[in-house]
């Protein structure tokens, strides 16, 4: 007889990179998919201090994916996509406060306004960040990579507007405030092996999905996990995430077939024209 009950997940090594969007005071509903409430992101942040995790920087990040430094103490990469104030009004003194820093994956055209896209309508209320506040951010020891210009689905568009995509983004960033990109996070999660070829091209050298599971020495430059954090999550879920990288067992095993399938990118987009039959979606 088939077992139906979940079986537990064991934590495992690894660097969890947590994916989160925009801090809200008073989430509901209708914002549930890029906010997290500020009281829930509080206690979750309080809970990595306890137990004892540093937050990583790029430097040694990088180590661990090109030289694959083992590294001694437990670190987490804590991640923003988008680029809201809401990170600076809310999240920043709330790290700050920890010790800790973060990476901001911003969205370079929508900077000092309100994001015109659809999928952003049910966050009208939060604006981009202005370059002052970015700046800000900087100073206080968060690293600021790309997550394209006009955050759009990637695998829609042209060879040459991909390449506008990221290199508009990369050079926005690096002008103003005088830092090197080299990272990139998949708006949606969302990569096609045209969209890699790009961004080594542009120079990057590392890209982020958000594909489920921790970062391990050695992993794929550019098909790095992320575990997406949003406020569906109890602190039990949070805990799991962060723990074993995963939201279940049945989440863990589906995630590694997934991995050994789309190490290669071009594989995966062969898979994905006959999705969601057989595709493994981004997740």
């Amino acid at each position: 007889m088939f077992n139906l009950i979940e079986q537990p997940i064991m934590p495992v090594p690894g660097i969890p990179v947590l994916n989160y969007h925009a801090i809200d005071p008073d989430v509901d509903a209708s914002t549930r998919n890029v906010s997290v409430s500020l009281s829930s992101f509080r206690e979750q942040m309080e809970w990595l201090h306890k137990e004892g995790y540093k937050t990583i920087g790029q430097k040694d990040l990088k180590e661990v994916i090109v030289s694959g430094k083992k590294l001694t103490e437990k670190y987490v990469l804590i991640t923003f996509d988008d680029g809201y104030y809401s990170l600076h009004q809310y999240a920043l003194p709330v790290l700050s406060g920890l010790g800790f820093t973060a990476a901001l994956f911003l969205s370079t055209s929508f900077i000092g306004n309100t994001y015109n896209q659809k999928d952003f309508g049910f966050v009208s209320h939060d604006r981009q960040l202005t370059w002052g506040e970015i700046k800000d951010l900087l100073a206080n020891g968060w690293s600021v990579q790309s997550h394209g210009n006009r955050h759009e689905r990637l695998n829609k568009l042209s060879p040459e507007d991909i390449k506008n995509e990221v290199t508009i983004s990369k050079n926005s960033i690096e002008q103003n405030l005088g830092t090197k990109v080299d990272s990139f996070a998949f708006p949606y999660g969302i990569y096609t092996s045209q969209v890699i070829t790009q961004l080594k091209a542009a120079g990057y050298q590392f890209a982020y999905s958000v594909h489920s599971g921790k970062l391990f020495p050695k992993a794929g430059r550019y098909q790095l996990p992320r575990i997406e954090i949003n406020n569906m999550d109890t602190m039990d879920s949070f805990i799991t995430k962060v723990t074993t990288g995963y939201t279940s067992a049945s989440n863990a095993r589906r995630s590694k077939i997934r991995d050994i399938i789309y190490a290669n990118a071009s594989v995966k987009d062969f898979i994905e024209k006959f999705t969601p039959m057989f595709g493994f979606g981004n997740h």
